[in-house]
């Protein structure tokens, strides 16, 4: 066990006119100024957390009267924004503001209203609205239905989104490579758009520091001249233990942090070893428990519930309902990353979860806005543990942190050729669409004008070799249905419709986790809609077609006690003969039907015979999506998750399904953007064994 003092982190405010009644931080104080003399700009924002990043965009905005557009990872974090501004509306503004949280659930809500058409034309129908009544719109949404906007992916197409002048991309650093690579592209590909076309002009990402390949992107790749409001910092931020003195505001508190050590997705079992040491601490004031696997987090739940008086809550993916009171009555919260970021709420201690850098920061920085001391806990690997307990007895600085985890932590390994490859084919399939759409006067200009964009985007950096005609050949070898799958912001994943007993309430949630440790029973879609409760069953409606699996959950299993739950694997002819007929690196990603899933009691004497049900569901796939074929886009490897993990150093939070034949963990699958993230992987692994090359690869394809 290892104590470290952390000092905490004070940002300077100045005694000047500011839209909102404070005295700003110098980052609000520069992209207060962006928005006042710049046309256009690409800025990034990278204070700490608790600086006041949502009030340096918002002021502008409100003070010019601006219609801006924020995304935002989540839905959870879409309501609590919407929360957040709207007391800001109250608070500040003498004009009309319409702010507007778009989701599909609000949209299908809006169908209502609006009629039962394409979430698009509902979207259109709604910001007209509020456009005639409203001075002033904001619209908060997700990057899915931004994504859908933007290439048209609704039934009906939405037009409205182009009349808006600023975006903003909220915790941009969360996002996966090609996820931020569809962002940054489409962005930068409507702010270039003629003005008389598409508004957008200004464009603020919210986000941790950016890397040296994320500086360079933002700097080389987007058209607009690229600003990071944080570059003068070092005389606007300062470290204290004590009082950090007049004219300067904390965003982080001194902290005393114990440092432990657990296996990733084992801190709960250590915390169960730990046990009067655990309750002591959590009953010592106001805490927040941060785990990485949803089953402990449901088993602490249980354990302190249990064990504690007063108000044990749980936050989670599967119990995220009435998040706004859980918050406010709790004493202790038991939690993943679901109130990593942008939730507020006032707590005195915590615990967590340290199994990578960036969650490790994330975490810590939910202790902020206060200049006493706090108390923290974290569980990490041994070998960060270790690296920390040099500092013990120190007064260690955030900075200083920082660089000993960046050292510590090993760098998960980034598949280098995906942008080159499945980025740079991504986006030759939007311009194919953007043309087909095009006058024949503009196509011209469109396509040399995306071209443009797809070197500058994919093609520059160190290690990238592809020119643009090595993208386009590489394109042309890809199945036409995993070039449809890239256009949509993320890729496919599995999941149920569940109507939870326990709780009487319909959601969804990952098949993978329920078939795992769930107390489930599977059954059609009209046996389903019987069972769930009457004022639920427009959620049915609405979800249905996104599913593959109706299940009802009667709680969790009891695992075995090693705390494994059932084994769940792919298995069926359909992967076999394709593992049998090609090898790793000659095989690609494709979009694949018939896939079966099984599973196995493995010693928890659980079985699900109507996993039958599911895979007739995941047979019909196409037909429910209004796609031309079924199936999943995926990726096979020879060899068992373990291996294949240790072979490619894939971390612990990459996802990876057992193929079974003959009663044996064979093979490997990846599903959807993990399938190419994975292939890229194989590909750069074969190269560096033979000393190839990417042309040599591509004569080979």
């Amino acid at each position: 066990m290892t104590t470290l003092d952390l000092s905490g982190v004070a940002l300077q405010t100045h005694d000047e006119s500011y839209p909102f009644d404070v005295s700003p931080f110098a980052h609000q104080r520069e992209l207060q100024r962006l928005f006042e003399e710049r046309d256009r700009f690409v800025a990034v924002n990278d204070s700490p957390t608790g600086g006041g990043k949502t009030s340096s965009w918002l002021a502008p905005v409100f003070a010019n009267e601006i219609d801006p557009i924020a995304i935002y990872p989540t839905n959870a974090l879409i309501a609590d924004q919407q929360e957040a501004i709207q007391r800001k509306v109250e608070e500040t503004v003498d004009h009309d503001v319409a702010v507007l949280k778009a989701t599909a659930a609000t949209l299908s809500e809006k169908s209502d209203d609006f009629g039962p058409t394409s979430h698009g034309a509902v979207l259109d129908d709604w910001l007209r609205q509020e456009k005639r009544y409203n001075n002033q719109v904001i619209l908060l949404t997700n990057p899915d239905i931004f994504v859908m906007m933007r290439r048209g992916l609704y039934r009906k197409g939405s037009r409205e989104y182009k009349d808006f002048e600023v975006a903003v991309v909220d915790e941009f650093h969360r996002a996966g490579r090609k996820e931020q690579n569809t962002l940054r592209f489409l962005l930068d590909e409507m702010q270039a758009a003629d003005e008389a076309v598409v508004a957008l002009r200004k464009v603020a990402f919210l986000s941790a520091t950016p890397d040296q390949r994320q500086e360079r992107l933002f700097e080389n790749a987007m058209e607009a001249p690229y600003v990071r409001v944080t570059d003068h910092d070092s005389r606007e931020r300062k470290s204290y233990t004590e009082s950090p003195g007049n004219e300067w505001y904390s965003v982080m508190p001194p902290v005393e942090l114990d440092v432990r050590t657990a296996p990733t997705f084992g801190t709960g079992e250590i915390l169960h070893e730990e046990a009067e040491d655990i309750l002591r601490f959590c009953r010592s004031g106001r805490t927040v428990v941060m785990l990485d696997g949803i089953h402990e987090v449901g088993q602490v739940h249980a354990w302190l519930d249990e064990e504690i008086d007063g108000n044990v809550e749980r936050i989670d993916g599967f119990y995220g309902e009435n998040k706004a009171e859980k918050l406010a009555r709790f004493d202790v919260l038991v939690s993943n990353s679901a109130v990593e970021v942008g939730i507020d709420f006032d707590v005195d201690r915590i615990l967590f979860a340290g199994h990578n850098r960036e969650s490790f920061l994330q975490r810590l920085g939910r202790l902020r806005s206060a200049s006493d001391w706090k108390q923290a806990r974290c569980y990490v690997p041994r070998t960060v543990a270790n690296a920390l307990s040099e500092y013990e007895g120190q007064t260690t600085t955030r900075s200083e942190l920082d660089d000993i985890l960046a050292d510590a932590y090993p760098d998960p390994r980034q598949p280098a050729t995906f942008d080159a490859k499945y980025s740079a084919a991504e986006a030759f399939e939007h311009l194919d669409d953007r043309l087909r759409n095009a006058s024949s006067d503009d196509q011209q200009a469109i396509e040399q004008s995306t071209l443009d964009r797809i070197k500058r985007h994919f093609g520059v950096g160190p290690g990238a070799d592809f020119s643009l005609q090595d993208m386009e050949r590489f394109t042309e070898t890809l199945d036409w249905r995993v070039l449809t799958s890239l256009q949509w912001y993320r890729g496919d994943n599995i999941q149920a419709l569940v109507y939870d007993r326990t709780k009487d309430r319909v959601t969804t949630y990952d098949l993978f986790y329920l078939l795992r440790y769930g107390d489930v029973k599977f059954v059609d879609r009209d046996s389903f809609e019987r069972l769930v409760p009457s004022d639920q069953r427009a959620k049915i409606d609405r979800r249905e077609r996104y599913v593959d699996g109706f299940c009802v959950y009667d709680g969790t299993i009891e695992t075995t006690d090693e705390g494994y739950g059932r084994s769940v694997y792919f298995t069926g002819g359909t992967l076999n003969a394709w593992i049998d007929d090609t090898s790793n690196t000659g095989r690609k990603p494709q979009l694949k039907s018939g896939l079966q899933i099984g599973v196995d009691p493995n010693g928890s004497g659980s079985r699900v015979p109507s996993i039958t049900k599911v895979n007739a569901r995941l047979r019909e796939r196409g037909q429910r999506a209004d796609a031309e074929e079924s199936g999943l886009v995926c990726y096979a490897v020879n060899g068992p998750p373990s291996r294949v993990k240790r072979q490619y150093e894939l971390d612990d939070f990459f996802f990876l399904y057992p193929i079974r034949i003959q009663n044996k963990d064979m093979h490997s699958l990846a599903i959807g953007i993990d399938a190419l993230y994975l292939h890229c992987h194989v590909i750069e692994q074969e190269q560096q064994l033979s000393g190839s090359d990417d042309s040599d690869f591509l004569d080979n394809l």
